[in-house]
């Protein structure tokens, strides 16, 4: 099948107006709802029996309630982010009204969105790069400093031993006379 075969395919079939974006809605539901399903069908008590003691065992099946409750909220939000960040609904909504209805002045000029999609996204790419350089480099820094200060530490103990060490050295030497030496 060719290439022409297939679009002359699509446009020949009419879709219902929102009927592409209502299917997408209720697929999306459908993923999050399997997954908590699946979470709410783990058995816990057998994972977690040898580790937690009875009492801990009790608040499992609040846990489990809690971790899948949460499990959807986050995909829900998720999902809304990536349909919003990819302009899910405006690309279905230009599906549903054919070939024939006029491009958005936006869409004539998507080559240039595009690019500049592409250079904001190297952007955000490089801040974070440079942004987790510049706290491997603190980190880097601190440890250096902790080490300054050891080696100071020492240093001022050794400086201190060595004080100690003449000075208990020039008592026994200026207690007895010089006579043998020099």
């Amino acid at each position: 099948m060719d290439g022409s075969s297939i679009s002359a395919s699509f446009s020949g079939s009419r879709v219902e107006k929102g009927a592409r974006l209502a299917k997408l809605a209720k697929a999306s539901e459908r993923l999050v709802s399997c997954a908590v399903a699946d979470v709410l069908k783990q058995d816990f008590e057998a994972l977690f029996e040898v580790a937690l003691s009875r009492e801990d065992m009790q608040s499992l099946p609040q846990m489990k309630t809690w971790m899948a409750s949460t499990l959807a909220d986050k995909a829900h939000k998720a999902q809304s982010e990536a349909m919003w960040d990819h302009q899910v609904a405006e690309f279905l909504a230009r599906l549903d009204a054919g070939p024939e209805a006029p491009r958005p002045l936006a869409e004539n000029d998507s080559s240039s969105a595009l690019k500049e999609s592409a250079a904001a996204h190297e952007l955000q790419a490089k801040l974070g790069m440079l942004r987790r350089h510049l706290e491997q480099q603190e980190l880097s820094n601190q440890a250096q400093e902790q080490s300054i200060s050891d080696m100071k530490e020492d240093i001022e103990a050794a400086h201190a031993k060595l004080d100690r060490d003449t000075a208990q050295l020039a008592e026994l030497c200026g207690g007895k006379r010089r006579t043998n030496w020099g």
